[in-house]
C-alpha cells in the first residue's frame, strides 16, 4: 500500500459539491451513493496510484463504476495526489486543463 495523501483543488471540490448537490434533488440516497463511490475510488488510487488510465495534459483518470463521471487528477512529489477535475465524462474533455 501506498502513503500518498490526496486534496481537491478548489475547482474539483465546488463541482464535487455540486455534484452532491444535484444528486440531492433527486434522492438523498444517490448523493449518499456517490459519496460513497467517490471514496472507493480515492482510496483506490491512495493503494494503487497508478491505477488510473493515462488522460490528457499528463494527468490520469478513473471513471466512476455507477455514476457518469470520472476523476481526473495528477500525482505530485510521488506523495500527493491532486485531483483537477470531478468532471461529467460527456462534457468537453479538457475543460478543466487551465487549472494545472
Amino acid at each position: 500500500m501506498s502513503n500518498l495523501t490526496f486534496e481537491l483543488d478548489d475547482f474539483a471540490e465546488a463541482e464535487f459539491y455540486n455534484i452532491i448537490d444535484y444528486y440531492k434533488q433527486f434522492d438523498q440516497s444517490l448523493s449518499a451513493d456517490f459519496i460513497q463511490e467517490f471514496d472507493k475510488a480515492i482510496q483506490l488510487l491512495q493503494d494503487f496510484p497508478k491505477a488510473g488510465s493515462p488522460y490528457l495534459h499528463e494527468t490520469k483518470r478513473v471513471i466512476l463504476r455507477q455514476f457518469p463521471y470520472a476523476i481526473v487528477y495528477k500525482i505530485y512529489r510521488n506523495n500527493l495526489i491532486v485531483v483537477h477535475a470531478v468532471m461529467h465524462i460527456k462534457r468537453k474533455p479538457d475543460y478543466w486543463k487551465d487549472r494545472l
